[in-house]
């Protein structure tokens, strides 16, 4: 009996127990069939439309554990393609982003355009009559659609729509995307580095790990502590709520608490608040008083909106990217409405990377308490001992049945039922047929 196959008949997630293994967060043989059975047929997030703007302008993301790059051509059509040579597989493009006429492979100088067709190898005149170059174009991702500014990607042409994926979960996203006229823009290319942990990590800490604030966040919360209670960090109002939905979706809400500070509840910029006409009224309740929303589209799509001063809010965008059982690539974006001013953006964006960025302060205390479970969970002793959800069992099926906002709703806000709402649907995919 193989590894693979002792990884198949491993049962990851006990329901009953509100368990989940560990082998699920360190094992090289569970990644790969992450890959085969979630990643090559599900959405995957590619990147924002204003990153890629102009005709030529390209990116280069991963979908699974391919790289592709993803570019826009003359027409303004979005494309991705396969980024490695059909001669040879050297990778085509070598920069995270820029603007390219063509594509051209350092290695034998094929040439590809902007859609991925191959225009020429160099050497044409030794191919055989009548072959046609167009048949070695770089493959293209099969299924590409956007939402609301969001370009996604995915490698099974028979994917359900990407509007089903999002399902109800899309009514708390959107408030975030295209609230304004305008909608929202990138403001700089992404932060990206790697981290010694699973990418369920940091897609569970965004689905709802509230019981970590107060203990991983002490350091931050310390060094300030009059703007923390004034911000209404340390204190969370009894409506904050979970939410999960049938794909997998889930995010976290926490609410100002009472008897702050006035200047607290003009959580959005006054200027910037009238023209939140994409909403509805119900999403504009959901956004009043709302401190902190944190949230993860399935499989590892997640975002924040946290106040970052008086009348700011940074919306962040976290891409948690699988690179091995025990590493990740992560990369986070800072957005701001196209209409806000240039002085309101680079503050945004200012603090936004000093709370968030690579070097965060909050990223910090994160990524270092991830590598090390990492590294504590992963040898024969630890893995005999699953990770503990049990304070989700009591909440499971205690949802709001008939609530007003879509989705499961769950109260209160810091128990463990979005994280493993979340791993549920994580097993489903997993021990669905391959």
């Amino acid at each position: 009996m193989g590894f693979s196959r002792r990884v198949q008949d491993q049962c990851w997630v006990d329901e009953a127990a509100a368990t989940v293994s560990r082998q699920v967060f360190v094992d090289d043989g569970v990644f790969q069939q992450e890959m085969d059975r979630i990643f090559f047929r599900t959405w995957g997030f590619l990147c924002h439309e204003t990153e890629i703007e102009n005709a030529g302008n390209f990116v280069i993301r991963r979908l699974g554990s391919a790289q592709v790059v993803v570019t826009r051509d003359d027409q303004g059509t979005v494309h991705a393609v396969l980024n490695s040579c059909r001669h040879r597989g050297a990778q085509i493009c070598r920069s995270d982003s820029g603007n390219a006429r063509h594509f051209v492979c350092p290695y034998h100088g094929w040439t590809y355009d902007r859609t991925g067709k191959l225009v020429t190898t160099t050497f044409d005149q030794h191919f055989p009559n009548g072959f046609k170059l167009s048949d070695l174009s770089l493959p293209k991702v099969p299924r590409l659609e956007h939402h609301k500014g969001l370009i996604f990607g995915c490698w099974d042409p028979d994917v359900a729509s990407l509007a089903d994926h999002l399902g109800e979960f899309a009514w708390y996203l959107d408030p975030f995307l295209a609230r304004s006229p305008l909608g929202m823009e990138v403001l700089a290319p992404p932060h990206r580095w790697r981290t010694r942990c699973n990418w369920k990590v940091g897609a569970l800490n965004f689905a709802g790990d509230s019981q970590h604030v107060l203990t991983t966040h002490a350091g931050p919360l310390t060094l300030d502590p009059v703007r923390a209670a004034r911000a209404g960090f340390a204190t969370a109002a009894e409506n904050s709520f979970q939410v999960s939905t049938d794909q997998g979706h889930a995010c976290t809400l926490t609410y100002l608490a009472p008897g702050l500070p006035a200047e607290a509840y003009q959580t959005h910029p006054p200027d910037l608040e009238p023209l939140y006409t994409g909403i509805t009224p119900d999403q504009r309740e959901m956004l009043k008083n709302l401190r902190v929303i944190v949230g993860t589209v399935f499989p590892n799509l997640s975002f924040i909106e946290t106040q970052v001063g008086p009348s700011e809010k940074a919306i962040i965008m976290r891409q948690w990217s699988p690179i091995s059982g025990t590493e990740m690539e992560v990369l986070s974006w800072v957005l701001a409405e196209r209409e806000a001013s240039p002085d309101y953006k680079k503050e945004v964006l200012r603090k936004g990377i000093h709370n968030f960025g690579a070097a965060g302060v909050f990223e910090q205390d994160d990524v270092e308490l991830w590598a090390s479970a990492t590294a504590a969970s992963n040898n024969p002793i630890a893995l005999q001992y699953p990770y503990s959800f049990h304070t989700a069992l009591p909440y499971l099926q205690k949802f709001e049945a008939n609530g007003k906002w879509p989705g499961r709703v769950y109260r209160p806000a810091d128990t463990e039922v979005a994280q493993f709402e979340f791993m549920r649907q994580w097993n489903r995919w997993m021990q669905a047929p391959a």
